[in-house]
């Protein structure tokens, strides 16, 4: 599923964004947006888009300005959309007048969340409106930061507002030229540890994790993998990054790696041709995939295609 990256606006202040400072070093305007002529000439391009969905995200999506034109213009393409989110701005007129059983045919949302004492009193209040009106057509994502981290905020959240019963958790990661907090590489058996506490912990209220990406299956002990697997946890230790098509037009795999690599998103004629264009970009750029541990290399599970040895953002950092 590509996305569309609609503006680099944001107010939530992440200390892991990707795009915290980058977007500063690479002369990136924060005023920029994709606009919805461009969101029409990349959908003209690629007719018939299959499947027809499309992840919006930015910066925050509720800060677009042109919202409604492309729900519409989603809406006569027959789009589904994705939305990734803080929902820590207040609702958008384009949302808000949508009803909730019109939304749960044309969209559903992806709502990165943090523990409580990361949010403002205003930014609660946001989250909570939103999810008294687009609970049930929502799920939790959440990024490991904090290895001290109480995630059982988040499992009253999904009680309280009946979301979807599947946490997705990802790792935070380096950007090109640093900026960003992230889990170094020599920590990640503590968070692999800390990914078990927190699964075993949603199990018992009947809950269950998916990994994001940058998880390698080196964080886990073989015991680990398999209490994961009772628990039902959904594991995957490969590259699963989708192409972000941003203002302009260009595109690129993956946020961390924002400043290399890009493309025009029209310069080829088909999806999977733009993926395998950005694919041999980074290997320019970056070299072949050999992990991020010297143990990568010898490791059993990355030569038969079951682990992809982390993030490649590791390799690109300064």
């Amino acid at each position: 599923m590509p996305n569309l990256y609609l503006t680099h606006k944001c107010r939530r202040g992440c200390p892991f964004c990707f795009a915290r400072k980058v977007l500063k070093q690479s002369g990136g305007d924060v005023e920029e947006l994709l606009t919805i002529d461009e969101v029409r000439s990349l959908l003209d391009h690629y007719a018939p888009l299959n499947p027809p969905v499309l992840g919006l995200l930015g910066g925050e999506p509720f800060l677009y300005p042109y919202l409604e034109e492309l729900f519409a213009l989603f809406k006569e393409r027959g789009i589904f959309a994705k939305i990734f989110t803080s929902a820590t701005d207040p609702l958008p007129e384009a949302l808000a007048a949508i009803p909730l059983e019109e939304a749960a045919h044309r969209m559903n949302f992806v709502v990165n969340v943090g523990t409580r004492d990361t949010y403002t009193e205003e930014k609660y209040l946001n989250l909570d409106r939103f999810f008294r009106k687009f609970g049930p057509i929502s799920s939790l994502s959440f990024t490991i930061f904090d290895l001290e981290a109480d995630a059982s905020y988040l499992f009253d959240l999904i009680d309280n507002f009946g979301l979807s019963r599947n946490i997705r958790v990802g790792i935070a990661l380096p950007i090109y030229s640093g900026g960003n907090s992230y889990i170094p590489k020599e920590c990640y058996r503590e968070a692999g540890e800390y990914f078990v506490r927190v699964a075993k912990a949603a199990a018992e209220r009947q809950i269950s994790l998916s990994m994001d990406c940058g998880f390698t299956a080196c964080m886990f002990s073989t015991e680990q993998l398999g209490c994961l697997e009772r628990l039902g946890c959904q594991m995957s230790f490969l590259c699963g990054a989708a192409i972000d098509i941003g203002p302009k037009l260009q595109a690129w795999n993956c946020f961390p790696l924002f400043q290399l690599g890009r493309v025009d998103a029209l310069s080829v004629e088909s999806m999977e041709a733009l993926d395998r264009l950005l694919m041999l970009r980074n290997e320019e750029l970056l070299g072949p995939r050999v992990g991020i541990f010297e143990e990568c290399r010898s490791c059993d599970l990355m030569r038969r295609g079951l682990c992809q040895g982390g993030c490649r953002s590791f390799h690109s950092t300064r």
